[in-house]
């Protein structure tokens, strides 16, 4: 059977036994009976291979048979893969035998129909016994084929559940005076020329211009998805290799960085206390550096009123410059008449604490390196100095 159709020319041939032998070009045609389009209920937020199991489940439940016994492809032409909602459903067996079949692709026959939105199209064809058989495609997404009486009530069934009915319906062949009649009584124009619908506002119908190749009966959604996941999968485990090291890495780098950032912020909280206990008991600290200085000159202009005190302020405000110039960190300060002032600061390295003694005696200072040793669990050295005022003629 060959048909011509408006922008599409194809060649069918319709199988009606096994000495049916379609050439590479042609497109075998199966009976429409046997390849029903079913609605299902499924749930909108499913996408991909957990609806299609749904789906599967919904039309076992539906029909009855075991498990393996039909076969269900998606079908959504023209409407987006993720929320389909109709569905192919063949007898396994059957699709086994046309999958042998060398051809352009396999297709129930409805499928040949042309379709356009907004018009169904209505074609029959006699079955072995002559017996009037109707080809109908509700629109691109619908269709079915049935015995004449039985294709009455199911259009009867789609116009009464249609949102909007068909503003006009195709008939090719064939008059269906039962049928038309049907239509005609629910308001439905029926037309037998393709250029009858340009005047009503509809697009020329399309044979095939709805992605009905991609339904080809022969293809199995399931092996492709197989296939797939045995090339993937030998990737797998060194992928997620890849991502556990990926992993490890990272918690490790944040398990350091927080411990950093949990050393840093107790010795500024040491720092603030000891500020703030000897130097500005209330009122804001916003710069320690700036604000001890003004502490410790405001000190000095005060006379010589607390001189016994004011000599170790004097010696951690000259020691204080020369410690914040090496970028040195403060842990401990202490003062005693017999050991005079003791500061235990964190440095880089113990070079970094050669420097700083040999900075603190440039200024002035006498300095005693009483201990310096690595800092334990926390990065760089750890060094205790004892400083007083340098001797004339040191």
């Amino acid at each position: 059977m060959t048909t011509g159709t408006t922008g599409t020319a194809a060649e069918f041939l319709r199988l009606t036994g096994a000495g049916d032998r379609p050439g590479p070009r042609q497109i075998a045609l199966v009976p429409g009976e046997e390849v029903p389009v079913l609605t299902l209920d499924l749930p909108a937020g499913l996408r991909g291979q957990a609806r299609e199991e749904v789906a599967r489940r919904q039309i076992r439940d539906r029909i009855g048979l075991a498990e393996g016994a039909v076969e269900m492809r998606p079908f959504h032409p023209g409407t987006p893969a993720e929320g389909w909602t109709r569905a192919l459903v063949a007898d396994a067996a059957r699709v086994a035998e046309w999958r042998g079949t060398d051809c352009r692709a396999v297709l129930p026959d409805y499928l040949s129909l042309p379709a356009a939105e907004g018009l169904w199209t209505l074609s029959a064809r006699p079955d072995p016994e002559g017996v009037p058989v109707v080809m109908a495609r509700l629109g691109p997404g619908d269709g079915f084929t049935a015995p004449a009486p039985l294709a009455r009530a199911m259009l009867e069934r789609a116009l009464a559940g249609a949102e909007t009915p068909p503003r006009a319906v195709l008939r090719l062949g064939a008059e269906l005076p039962e049928i038309e009649t049907v239509l005609t009584a629910r308001g439905v124009p029926v037309v037998t020329d393709p250029a009858a619908l340009e005047p009503r506002g509809l697009p020329a119908p399309a044979v095939l211009g709805h992605g009905e190749l991609d339904y080809d009966l022969r293809r199995d959604p399931q092996a492709a998805r197989a296939r797939l996941r045995r090339r993937v999968l030998p990737w797998r485990w060194p992928l997620l290799a890849g991502l556990a090291a990926a992993a490890l890495w990272s918690a490790a780098e944040i398990t350091a960085i927080r411990r950093i950032e949990a050393d840093t912020a107790a010795i500024r909280a040491e720092t603030l206390a000891m500020v703030r206990r000897s130097f500005l008991p209330e009122g804001p600290i916003l710069d320690i550096r700036t604000q001890v200085a003004r502490a410790l000159a405001a000190q000095r202009s005060a006379g010589t009123e607390g001189e016994a005190q004011a000599a170790p302020l004097e010696l951690f405000g000259r020691a204080a410059e020369v410690i914040a110039a090496e970028g040195a960190l403060p842990e401990r300060v202490a003062y005693s008449p017999a050991e005079g002032l003791v500061m235990v600061l964190r440095l880089a390295d113990f070079a970094a604490a050669d420097r700083l003694a040999a900075a603190l005696r440039g200024a002035g200072l006498s300095v005693e390196v009483a201990d310096s040793r690595v800092g334990g669990a926390s990065e760089g050295v750890r060094s205790e100095l004892r400083i007083a005022a340098a001797e004339a003629g040191q």
